[in-house]
């Protein structure tokens, strides 16, 4: 009997690891075709984007054609629901910056995004060329790294036309350098057929101000995820009360 409970416990564990492993080829299949080819890597939200509610309901005509290409679609699974969340830090998903807890907003669908402003971190003005660029190279995601000379009083630094050009020109570089940190991409638990032939995943890629999403059907041939058709696409727009969204904002404490 105990080798039998054994056997089971093995099976399952085996069965668990090959659902976990196929979950993780899906998400990086579905991350190299929404992740912009120049990134380097892509800042994802650790926590599993909710399954939205049907807010484009799929034209007839559509669900006909989806009926007449893929006979063995379970039709269901277009609306099915699934309200258990996944960690997908648990998951080995390649080329992913996990976004600090910090800049998770609350737990809406489509609220977590880069934020506004980036803080500043100041330097020596003569720091040493090579520890000043190894600084950059290191430094915390939407952090200015800027060389400031000990005589810029902090209260009048904004006076400063030399610091507001070193101002300017970090963030420019910044800008440039890591494109990444001004995406946020979501992905929600997917939701696979019985047969795991298809499956049904919500994909937001949010910027600073404005942020777009849909969800999608994928179909498993030969080992490759093929996306069948998008709905339930879905918006969403940044507006600032006192400086238009993407300026120069900046924090410091130091």
């Amino acid at each position: 009997m105990q080798k039998f409970i054994i056997i089971v416990l093995f099976l399952i564990s085996l069965s668990i690891y090959g659902q976990k492993a196929e979950v993780e080829d899906l998400i990086n299949q579905i991350a190299i075709s929404e992740v912009p080819e120049n990134f380097e890597n892509y800042f994802l939200v650790p926590k599993s984007l909710k399954q939205p509610k049907a807010c484009e309901p799929l034209q007839k005509y559509r669900i006909r054609e989806l009926r007449m290409s893929y006979k063995d679609l379970p039709l269901d699974l277009i609306y099915k629901q699934d309200k258990e969340n996944t960690d997908w830090k648990d998951y080995n998903l390649k080329n992913v910056e996990y976004v600090y807890n910090e800049h998770i907003h609350d737990e809406y669908i489509y609220r977590t995004s880069p934020p506004a402003s980036k803080h500043v971190q100041f330097v020596n003005y003569n720091i040493d060329q090579k520890k000043y660029h190894n600084l950059i190279k290191n430094k915390k995601p939407h952090t200015l790294i800027i060389k400031k000379k000990w005589l810029w009083n902090k209260k009048k630094i904004w006076d400063n036309k030399k610091f507001y050009d070193e101002l300017i020109k970090a963030w420019e570089i910044d800008e440039k350098l890591n494109l990444e940190e001004k995406v946020y991409f979501q992905f929600s638990r997917p939701v696979f057929s019985k047969d795991r032939k298809y499956v049904r995943v919500s994909v937001f890629k949010n910027g600073r101000c404005k942020g777009s999403g849909f969800t999608a059907l994928y179909k498993n041939v030969n080992g490759v995820w093929n996306k069948l058709i998008e709905y339930n696409q879905v918006v969403s727009m940044v507006s600032m009360s006192h400086s238009k969204c993407g300026d120069v904002s900046i924090s410091y404490n130091n």
